[in-house]
């Protein structure tokens, strides 16, 4: 099937789309697995909304983008309820996007974190290292019987031997440390270790960056499926993404995901969220 059968069309990311294009936008809203507050399928129109009233300018590279724009294909089209078939509709479309849109990064807007499997499984021909920004490891065996959900997505990624770089956890089971010791392809940095300025500078080649947005603490991020106290400011993420894409060969793609428009504060985490996009495109624009 074509994959572009796939998706139906949004509103687009910022009200806008030029010739210049940027990146390339995919919503993702999927919430079947979500345990605690549900309502992240909502983000990708929500986000959308929010970023057509922020300024189109970069922090992190001083860069106007007034004349820059998306290409937003919408939103994937996904059944209801079922987990493995949304979990395969979305790795077509990844896949798709990816060989179609050659050399732009693909932006995925969850959606909960489970949706970074298939995405990231679509694309691992393409992929050396995956970033994640998360509040937590997701890398439990199972939870509430499923191996499949957003507190499993990792495990299942490092299984296949997907490289990983974690950073600003704060929030641990007991099975998820113990599995970490056995691992030699993921390297964790927890939120202290950040506040420590332990994060390392390494080549990471072509990498795909993953954000949960409750890795940012909840008093700028309130608008979240799973909240967790002690997290990382909005500008210690914005230095750390620019440090990651300064140590990459190429941003290939990203997911912002967990975004819970329910239970938002004047959609502020939503606002955030589109900033961050902005910013993502900008940093891999080249203004590095």
């Amino acid at each position: 099937m074509n994959w572009r059968l796939l998706l139906q069309g949004s509103v687009k990311f910022a009200c806008m789309e030029s010739s210049s294009n940027i990146g390339v936008l995919i919503g993702v809203p999927m919430d079947y697995t979500s345990t605690y507050k549900p309502g992240s399928r909502f983000a990708p129109d929500y986000i959308r909304n929010a970023s057509c009233n922020i300024e189109f300018y970069s922090l992190s590279t001083r860069r106007i983008m007034e004349s820059e724009g998306f290409i937003d294909l919408g939103n994937i089209i996904l059944p209801p309820g079922d987990v493995e078939k949304s979990l395969s509709i979305i790795q077509s479309v990844a896949k798709g996007a990816w060989k179609e849109y050659q050399g732009i990064p693909l932006g995925f807007l969850g959606g909960e974190h489970l949706i970074t499997y298939p995405i990231v499984s679509g694309l691992m021909d393409g992929i050396d290292t995956l970033v994640v920004f998360d509040a937590h490891l997701d890398l439990r065996d199972e939870y509430l019987g499923s191996r499949l959900n957003h507190a499993s997505f990792l495990r299942r990624l490092v299984e296949k031997g997907v490289r990983v770089i974690h950073i600003g956890s704060r929030a641990y089971s007991g099975e998820e440390l113990e599995y970490l010791k056995t691992l030699e392809n993921i390297k964790v940095y927890s939120v202290l270790d950040v506040l420590e300025k332990t994060v390392e500078a390494v080549e990471l080649g072509r990498v795909y960056i993953s954000i949960d947005m409750d890795v940012i603490d909840p008093s700028y991020a309130p608008g979240v499926g799973n909240p967790e106290p002690f997290g990382l400011t909005p500008l210690q993420l914005l230095g750390l993404l620019k440090k990651i894409v300064g140590s990459s060969s190429r941003l290939v793609g990203f997911d912002i995901v967990e975004v819970n428009p329910l239970v938002d504060v004047n959609d502020v985490t939503s606002i955030l969220a589109g900033k961050l996009v902005f910013e993502l495109a900008a940093l891999a624009r080249g203004g590095r």
